[in-house]
Order: structure tokens, then C-alpha cells, then sequence
């Protein structure tokens, strides 16, 4: 999974306010004609407009939410093995789901390979294993399609999937992804959202395409990890709600430079090794941007500055429709800083709230500068 190492990342609870300044910033004219004729998800050029000068919006951070269990590494496992494992998962609240991201390429020559997670009751009563959430895509060679095509089907799920699981019983997360055959060098994500009402313990594996995974995985040593990241991290959301001020043009990064990475540990190895999610993958960030000036235009940016970026967003209606969709909305990464691809639209009118949410998906590369563009709408 690309990613660029930088400062820690996460999402905000509290926002603190900049000082209000006067609007001193112009927007560039094509920009200003851009943002007028736009749909949400269009990418915009950003040419005469160095968005990195600009008034950084100030926030502060906290995490909530769920355990994260993450698993990337070894991202490109060549044959079986377990990929990631913790024995020792508290039962979770029902209304606080944990989430599972499986991020794998098949790294055989010639053989095709399949993933499977695995999840064993180590209570003493019945449990209720229950899939709040699935986004499953792959498997491709296309790493930033499968990436953002993986994040838009989770948020767009709705469906909740239950059954029990008898004590000492271990189930399959996800029959459907584990049936998966997987090419070399192909590439399968998936998210899930899930409650499980007694402690467990979880597998990740590689395994090939005839075994049973309830009694391959047993037989499974643990992969040494790679230059990727993997372990049980703390939280799997963040809040952020911070000002935008009345600034002409403001930011605030994800995934970098100031945005903290939500910390954990690898516990398939014995002791446990202190392990950080660089770039925040499968971690949802609610953002709530406080807006106050006089009426006006105020578009939401998303602006790439660490190379090849694409996802899905969930914003809130405006000026554009919102909901849940693929940004940008041609499904192709963008990369250059000089552009970035519409979040969203607002006429704002003194003090409101815009938000939306947010999540690194998947082989594309962070930072992102959540960037703010007040605009007229008058041609």
C-alpha cells in the first residue's frame, strides 16, 4: 500500500478557532468559473493558487470508535501463513463495532491464492457474531481501483448479517471473500464493520485455493512482517470538528504533517510490538466544519499532496447532492497538488455546520489537504 511517512494522523473532537483575518486571498479566475459549473467528485485545477501558503486550519484531535484490526503486512505473501492474529479481544459493545481491513496481493509465481479471516469464541457462552458493514473489492492488478471500489461498497452497505457462535466454536468473518481465488499479483481489500458479544480471538491467512480454512489455519505459522503495517490499534474512527474561518482559501491535512496516526500493537508476535498505522488506512473520520461569515460559496476540496490519491467520500447535501460517492467521479487517481477534486458545495449564511466523512483508502498516497475555496456564484 503506498503511503508517504510523515508527521502522525487522526481525526477531532474539539476545533480551535484561528483568528478571524480579513479575506486578503483571491481565487483564480478559472477556479472561480470551475467551482460554478462543477459536479461533485470533478477534479479542478488549482494552477495559480498554492494551497500550501494559505491559512492552515487549526484543529485538535481524539480518536473514538471501536479496535482497528489491521492487516498489511506482509502485504505480498508468496504461499499459506497467517497474516496477522490477536487471541485476545475483548467482547465488543454492541453499539461500538470493531473493524477489520485485510489489505493483500498474491505474490506466488504461478499459483492462485485465497484470504480468509477467522473468528473464535473464547467465552464461555454462545456469542452473536454480527457484519454491520462489508466492502469487498478485487481481485485486480488495478490496486487504487480495488482501494477505492473496497471503501465506497463499505459505505454504501447497509446490510447486518448475525449468527451465533457456540463457545470454543471458530467461524469465518466472511464466507463470500474467503471463496475468493486470487491471481498473482493481484490485489483483494475488504472492510468490515462487526460486534461480537463474548472475547475472541482473530486469524488473517493466506491460504491456497482447495483448503478449508477452519482446518488449514490451525496448521499456520505466523509470516514475518514486512515494511508494511499491521496489529490491533486502538480506534478505528475519528471526530473532527474544527472553524473554517472567513479566509478566502484554508486547509487542514489527513494522513501527515500534524494529522496523528492512531497507535496499537502487533500481537501476532510474542512480546507484542508497539506498531502505528501510518496514513490512518481504514480509519473513518467525521468531519464537522464550523462555518461563519456572510453569505457567500463555499466549496470543500480535496486537494493531493503525496502522490496518486482517489477514494469515496459521504458528504452532506448542499449546493451539490452529497451522500455517499467515488472521488473524483471519472474513478481515476490524481496526483498532482496543482488540482484537487470537489468534495462538496455550500451557500453558507452565518454560522452552520458542513460535514462529511473521510477514510485513506487503500494503495493511494498521503497527505490529502482538506481545503475550503469560498467562491462567487455570480458568473
Amino acid at each position: 500500500m503506498l503511503k508517504l511517512s510523515i508527521l502522525p494522523a487522526a481525526v477531532i473532537l474539539l476545533g480551535t478557532i484561528l483568528p478571524v483575518a480579513a479575506q486578503t486571498e483571491t481565487i483564480p479566475a478559472k477556479l472561480q468559473r470551475d467551482l460554478r459549473t462543477s459536479a461533485q467528485g470533478a477534479v479542478v485545477s488549482l494552477h495559480g493558487l498554492d494551497v500550501a501558503s494559505c491559512p492552515r486550519i487549526s484543529t485538535s484531535q481524539t480518536f473514538i470508535g471501536g479496535k482497528l484490526i489491521f492487516s498489511d503486512s506482509p502485504e505480498s505473501p508468496a504461499g499459506p501463513g497467517i497474516l496477522y492474529m490477536d487471541t485476545n479481544l475483548a467482547p465488543t459493545d454492541p453499539s461500538t463495532p470493531n473493524r477489520v481491513f485485510v489489505y493483500h496481493v498474491n505474490a506466488s509465481a504461478s499459483a492462485k491464492m485465497k484470504f480468509s479471516i477467522l473468528i473464535k469464541n473464547n467465552g464461555k457462552f454462545a456469542a452473536a457474531l454480527t457484519v454491520r458493514r462489508t466492502g469487498i473489492a478485487g481481485p485486480s492488478a488495478n490496486y487504487m481501483v480495488v482501494g477505492e471500489n473496497a471503501l465506497y461498497r463499505w459505505l454504501t452497505n447497509s446490510a447486518v448479517i448475525s449468527r451465533p457462535v457456540r463457545p470454543g466454536q471458530t467461524a469465518r468473518l466472511d464466507a463470500s471473500f474467503d471463496s475468493i481465488n486470487v491471481g498473482p499479483g493481484d490485489l483483494l481489500n475488504g472492510i468490515w464493520d462487526y460486534t461480537f458479544d463474548q472475547p475472541h480471538a482473530i486469524i488473517i491467512c493466506s491460504l491456497r485455493p482447495k483448503d478449508d480454512p477452519l482446518t488449514a489455519a490451525p496448521s499456520l505459522r505466523v509470516l514475518a512482517r514486512d515494511s508494511h503495517d499491521r496489529g490491533t490499534f486502538e480506534h478505528c474512527n475519528k471526530m473532527c470538528v474544527t472553524t473554517a474561518g472567513t479566509r478566502a482559501v484554508q486547509w487542514f491535512p489527513i494522513g501527515g504533517r500534524g494529522d496523528i496516526y492512531v497507535a496499537g500493537y502487533d500481537n501476532s508476535v510474542f512480546p507484542p510490538v508497539p506498531a502505528v498505522n501510518d496514513g490512518n488506512y481504514g480509519v473513518l473520520y467525521t468531519i464537522k466544519l464550523n462555518v461563519t461569515s456572510p453569505p457567500g460559496a463555499l466549496a470543500l476540496l480535496i486537494n493531493p499532496q503525496g502522490g496518486p490519491w482517489c477514494g469515496a467520500i459521504d458528504a452532506a447535501p448542499g449546493l451539490l447532492p452529497g451522500g455517499a460517492f467515488v472521488i473524483p467521479s471519472n474513478g481515476k487517481a490524481i496526483s498532482d497538488s496543482s488540482s484537487a477534486a470537489v468534495g462538496g458545495e455550500y451557500f453558507t449564511r452565518g454560522r452552520q455546520n458542513v460535514s462529511f466523512q473521510f477514510m485513506p483508502a487503500g494503495a493511494s498516497s498521503f497527505p490529502v489537504y482538506i481545503t475550503t475555496a469560498r467562491f462567487s456564484r455570480d458568473r
